[in-house]
């Protein structure tokens, strides 16, 4: 374990300067949305303001694909693979490093903008129905925080195990990515399909989804299946270990 640990923090500290810069760009986005409130119209900066949200999964894809390049181009994956470490632990390390520090730019994301916004969300709040304000469920809240981390990991592990891939061949290694990337993405989405069958006993997950019609605020229950889900989880691990695999067994240095 303190291997690991000494791995993950080797990450953390290889990731300091993406942070500052990302803390950087986003303050002073919100800086230029301020400066913009008395300007734009009432909630157009207070939208905006949620566009890093977009962006930072793209450089968990970016960071995914960069992970064990930049070990290859800096001739330090001679050390990395030469410790007594197995492969998913030098894969997972540099994955809990990028999650957390997507968790970390998300939530100095979020609390910076509605700390600006603060009166902007208070008006909007206000406005809201009593109705569908009484509606908050904490479970739809779990869920959007579990699917914005879904959208960040999955490219992650996705692109990562398409640059181990690429490392067989020793040309158009971008090319060989690219292809590798789009390929594991369908078959992500048909694997999963298939094994999602065999977890159609499993409970699904009650969801109360309102709007306004015409008749006023409705309210309907929609189910999530939670078969999918645990397939997609199982997928995701078969292809995390298979890079794993790959840079323990496969890749000679």
């Amino acid at each position: 374990m303190r291997g690991w640990i000494s791995l993950f923090k080797k990450e953390m500290r290889s990731m300091l300067f993406t942070i500052l810069v990302s803390g950087l760009l986003v303050t002073a986005w919100e800086i230029f949305l301020i400066t913009k409130m008395n300007r734009w119209p009432l909630g157009m900066t207070f939208g905006l303001g949620f566009i890093p949200l977009g962006i930072l999964p793209l450089i968990m894809l970016v960071q995914g694909y960069q992970s064990f390049r930049q070990e290859w181009k800096g001739n330090t994956i001679y050390l990395l693979k030469s410790l007594p470490r197995k492969g998913y632990e030098l894969v997972s390390s540099k994955l809990a490093a990028s999650g957390l520090v997507y968790i970390i730019l998300t939530l100095y994301t979020v609390g910076l903008h509605l700390f600006f916004h603060r009166q902007h969300l208070s008006t909007l709040m206000g406005e809201l129905p009593g109705s569908m304000a009484e509606s908050y469920s904490p479970r739809m809240f779990v869920i959007a925080i579990l699917i914005y981390l879904a959208i960040g990991i999955i490219p992650y592990i996705m692109s990562q195990f398409s640059y181990l891939v690429s490392c067989y061949f020793s040309k158009f290694r971008w090319l060989v990515s690219i292809v590798v990337f789009g390929l594991s993405h369908y078959l992500l989405v048909r694997i999963s399909g298939f094994i999602a069958r065999l977890f159609n006993w499993l409970p699904d997950i009650p969801l109360d989804v309102m709007w306004s019609g015409p008749y006023g605020q409705e309210t309907v229950t929609m189910y999530l299946g939670s078969g999918p889900i645990v397939a997609l989880v199982i997928v995701l691990l078969g292809f995390f270990l298979t890079g794993s695999w790959i840079l323990e067994k496969q890749l000679d240095v």
